[in-house]
């Protein structure tokens, strides 16, 4: 089973970054409520979508936004190398369900994905509202936000004998979690700026906080086309 992230793991940034920037005006007021307040990012996004709707922007060009959001050049390959091993593809994100379809769609790379998981849009008129992953919120895992936990859908993943092996791809401080929960014959990308300019969270807390407690093999990533060659070189692919 291969799982992936979504925001600059299979995105070249962040999917939220355009369509904030579809805002008249700058959110400050709703980033200080997600960071101070609840943490949650399915109510900061929920929060975006009602205050574009407020400017005139509709659902429409929201929706269609999605679809425009840029993936690593190297996601099309890769996926179709998977799926030629029948490998299961998941994409797990603290996003949300409508705008990973909507970009995996218009990019005709749908059809490759087992599963999404992720905060489920209840409803798309006259405002996109995005309900939480997990309900009630978790409280357990403090790596992760109180939305969605994303080590106790690998817990689940494992507990139903749906899986033997797990690769997961990913890049941020949620990643972590994932990570931590994987064993010795899993396999565990963090994305990694080579030139030094960025800090991925994932590969930086794995190196500096959690490398003990980290049972899986680890490799670092900084484009699908390093992921790709890797899993030829292990015979994976």
């Amino acid at each position: 089973m291969f799982i992936f992230d979504f925001d600059e793991t299979l995105t070249v940034r962040s999917s939220s970054d355009p369509i904030d920037e579809l805002a008249h005006e700058n959110l400050s007021d709703i980033d200080y409520r997600y960071e101070k307040v609840h943490h949650c990012w399915n109510r900061r996004m929920n929060e975006v979508h009602k205050r574009l709707v407020e400017q005139g922007i509709q659902t429409e060009q929201q929706i269609e936004t999605f679809g425009r959001i840029e993936l690593d050049p190297g996601v099309r390959e890769l996926f179709h190398d998977i799926s030629m091993k029948n490998g299961k593809i998941i994409v797990m994100s603290n996003a949300c369900d409508l705008v990973i379809r909507e970009c995996l769609q218009a990019q005709n790379l749908f059809q490759y994905v087992h599963k999404i998981e992720s905060n489920p849009v209840r409803q798309t008129h006259p405002v996109i509202v995005i309900d939480e992953y997990e309900n009630p919120l978790q409280t357990q895992c403090k790596i992760c936000e109180p939305n969605l936990c994303k080590g106790s859908i690998i817990d689940r993943y494992r507990e139903n004998d749906e899986v033997d092996r797990i690769i997961f791809i990913g890049d941020g401080d949620n990643d972590v979690c994932t990570a931590l929960r994987l064993n010795q014959t899993d396999i565990v990308f963090a994305k990694c700026d080579e030139t030094g300019r960025k800090i991925y969270a994932m590969s930086d807390l794995l190196n500096k906080q959690y490398f003990d407690q980290l049972k899986a093999e680890l490799f670092l990533w900084n484009t699908m086309k390093n992921i790709q060659e890797i899993l030829h070189t292990k015979n994976i692919l």
